[in-house]
């Protein structure tokens, strides 16, 4: 029974019932208040609005998508659809979701005081994909075959389709499709089985990876010396910044720095964290305000290294600002410089007692 339902049978018995606060944030939280009362009691049917649904897809028919191992099923023709995985956040085709993959979906639920069995799809009309992935690998591409969207790399084919997310750099510049690989490139890829090895991202560089690069993921273990998050393990020493407690299951921001094996070696390269900041947590998918504002630098925290960028709480012009490691920051900003600030505005979980609170995430901070 739904909870508009049951709403609808305890209402006639008790016209004043009493809800607890914590049904009342749920009920305000996922759309379900609130509803008016005619008369005799019996509920008024309110507009359609939106709720949302979280799963993992058990399987795709179409547009369709089973979820929760079948037991709800949306329609994701008329969605609006992008990549939780992919900081741009580009548009994604329905086609490019695959099973395992973990959505986030906005539907419309019709109003309805009897539920309908068996239940229809319900209609999204945004969702957010956070691909799936089997492994990942990593080494230098050995063949590119442009045409059948394939490249070769430790001695097997690895596909590609049109919901690969690339990035990277090599001889010609950006790397944005397959187009742009060649023989002898260094490639980072995430991999699913899809009948073969299917490619949901790709990062490559022109012989080895940069010395620094930054990523978004969920912690999934901690230990003194290494962290694993979204599947890449991250080491972790007395230079490591960490900021804002993060714990495992947090969304966090990654700069790393690379260390090569030396030539001829056979050791894997490894990563070493620069810094992991705990990112706000935003509640998909509405997405954050953007803005921006004219400021001076009153505070900067302490840089994790002698070079590296100072992350965490800057205050400009009596602002509290968040720097993390995708912040793109001028050189040799310090405290009265004037700035131009770029970024949006978060909801993040509250302290203190608060559901909800806003901070400010700068994607760019610029001298004057």
């Amino acid at each position: 029974m739904t909870t508009r339902s049951l709403l609808a049978h305890t209402s006639r018995r008790l016209p004043l019932l009493r809800t607890s606060s914590a049904l009342v944030v749920a009920l305000l939280l996922f759309g379900l208040a609130p509803f008016a009362a005619a008369a005799d009691g019996a509920p008024v049917a309110s507009p359609a609005r939106p709720s949302t649904v979280e799963g993992t897809v058990s399987k795709v028919t179409g547009p369709i998508l089973d979820l929760i191992e079948g037991g709800i099923q949306i329609d994701v023709t008329n969605a609006t659809i992008t990549g939780g995985d992919d900081r741009l956040a580009n548009p994604l085709p329905w086609s490019g979701i695959l099973v395992g993959a973990r959505v986030v979906a906005q539907v419309t639920v019709p109003d309805a005081l009897l539920p309908v069995v068996p239940p229809p799809p319900l209609a999204a009309t945004s969702v957010v994909v956070f691909q799936t992935r089997a492994g990942e690998l990593s080494g230098t591409i050995q063949s590119v075959d442009v045409a059948g969207g394939k490249f070769t790399m430790l001695f097997h084919t690895v596909s590609t389709n049109a919901s690969t997310k690339w990035s990277g750099g090599g001889p010609n510049g950006a790397v944005k499709g397959i187009g742009d690989l060649s023989a002898g490139m260094f490639a980072i890829v995430a991999v699913v089985n899809s009948g073969g090895l299917l490619a949901t991202s790709v990062e490559a560089y022109g012989v080895t990876p940069p010395e620094l690069f930054a990523f978004r993921g969920a912690v999934q273990t901690i230990t003194s010396t290494a962290w694993t998050i979204a599947g890449r393990v991250v080491q972790v020493d007395s230079d490591t910044k960490i900021v804002g407690d993060p714990k495992v299951g947090d969304i966090v921001d990654v700069l790393a720095r690379v260390h090569n094996p030396p030539p001829g070696s056979l050791a894997p390269s490894y990563l070493v964290a620069v810094s992991i900041t705990k990112a706000p947590a935003i509640t998909p998918p509405g997405p954050g305000r953007a803005t921006e504002f004219d400021g001076i630098v009153e505070s900067i925290p302490a840089a994790p290294t002698a070079n590296g960028a100072p992350l965490g709480h800057w205050k400009i012009s009596s602002r509290d600002v968040i720097v993390n490691g995708l912040t793109k920051l001028d050189a040799s900003i310090v405290v009265g410089t004037a700035v131009h600030v770029k970024g949006s505005f978060l909801m993040t979980s509250g302290t203190g007692g608060s559901l909800f609170s806003m901070q400010f995430v700068a994607s760019e901070i610029r001298k004057k």
